[in-house]
């Protein structure tokens, strides 16, 4: 049975405490709204055509695929003539899932599949939430409300030939499945996102370290044996690109480790139907409040969400160049988990701070007695 969680960790410290992360969070705050409106800022929302792009890229591969072609050979012919790089294998998509929308009776159920898979993911949130708030259904209406938002692009054109989309609604649909305790559906649901996209790999390795972490050994297995048939994948994926890499291919003239910094996660935060439509700083301080909200979440579901989120969050503050903005789809559903706590979070950092210090170190030291009992 997960912990109720309708008191936050911030309710936890200290008034000295609590005065600190006030501050840390306003200090946060203002300096991500800077960063929108200095040189550091990022984003690539509106600067190409939509015949243009990934996701045309992605649409003429698709329709090859369904006319009879082979993936390899699609894609072979379509990089090139897009202009792509293709010397780099990270330059070439896995197969999935643009062999298997293309593989389809009509190319259209591939927009009905991926749209199966977000409504699941309403469905699975709705009821990971309601459990941890004692079936009061506020947080979970509100937080299935909001996952409309990242969800949305699975409906709007041939955006569902995104590879990362896919792979971002099924990490969300792993850490949720945690949430309503079916850890096998977790595991199936995470190892789906890696073979639609690698980047979810981080997201697996984290997943695969809890599992051990928490002695749940055939768990851990499992992620292990996935993992191991992700490499088998990915190396046969390599052997099929080498095949039909053009002689003369070219690279990037720039690298993938860009330090992009606080600029790009904002920018990769966009990736929300709403949020695309508000000034960037909107997005800067719905980033900080989300952050904000899941470091207080101290629950199973919590910690998970809260340090994928981190995690990808931490990495592109390092890798990415401003066109993979879109890289953001694979944290965007996470972010909605987080900030339907933050009223919560910011009520119980509140009261902390206004506590008188007595009454604060009595309730910080009670909890941690109560902590240390068998």
């Amino acid at each position: 049975m997960p912990e109720m969680s309708s008191e936050t960790g911030y309710a936890r410290l200290t008034p000295r405490q609590a005065r600190l992360v006030m501050i840390v969070l306003a200090l946060s705050a203002l300096f991500f709204v800077g960063v929108t409106f200095s040189p550091l800022r990022r984003g690539n929302v509106g600067k190409r055509p939509p015949d243009e792009g990934d996701v045309a890229l992605y649409w003429a591969e698709v329709q090859r695929i369904h006319a009879g072609e082979g993936y390899y050979q699609a894609a072979a012919a379509e990089l090139p003539a897009r202009g792509y790089p293709t010397r780099s294998l990270f330059n070439w998509r896995t197969p999935l899932p643009m062999w298997l929308i293309g593989k389809l009776p009509a190319v259209v159920l591939g927009k009905a599949l991926i749209c199966g898979a977000a409504l699941a993911l309403l469905l699975i949130a709705f009821e990971a939430l309601a459990r941890e708030e004692n079936n009061i259904i506020r947080r979970p209406v509100a937080c299935a409300l909001l996952l409309t938002g990242p969800l949305m692009p699975c409906l709007l054109g041939n955006l569902f030939v995104m590879p990362v989309l896919w792979a971002g609604v099924f990490i969300a649909l792993s850490i949720c499945a945690y949430g309503i305790d079916r850890p096998w559906l977790g595991v199936a649901m995470g190892l789906a996102a890696l073979f639609l996209r690698e980047l979810a790999l981080p997201y697996c390795l984290l997943a695969a370290a809890i599992a051990w972490w928490h002695g749940r050994r055939a768990e851990g297995t499992a992620w292990g044996v996935g993992l191991a048939a992700w490499l088998g994948f990915f190396a046969l994926h390599g052997l099929q690109v080498a095949r039909v890499m053009p002689p003369n291919a070219v690279a990037h003239s720039q690298g993938w480790i860009q330090l992009g910094g606080a600029g790009f996660v904002i920018a990769t935060a966009q990736m929300n139907a709403y949020l695309v439509l508000l000034p960037q700083w909107i997005t800067a301080l719905y980033l900080v409040a989300a952050l904000f909200a899941m470091a207080g979440w101290h629950t199973e579901l919590g910690l998970r969400c809260g340090l994928t989120t981190c995690l990808f969050v931490t990495a592109f503050a390092l890798v990415g160049q401003e066109f993979n903005q879109y890289w953001g789809s694979l944290f965007a559903p996470l972010l909605c988990l987080g900030i339907v706590r933050f009223p919560a979070s910011l009520r119980d950092l509140y009261q902390a701070a206004r506590r008188p210090a007595a009454a604060g170190w009595a309730v910080f030291s009670g909890r941690i007695r109560g902590a240390s009992r068998p």
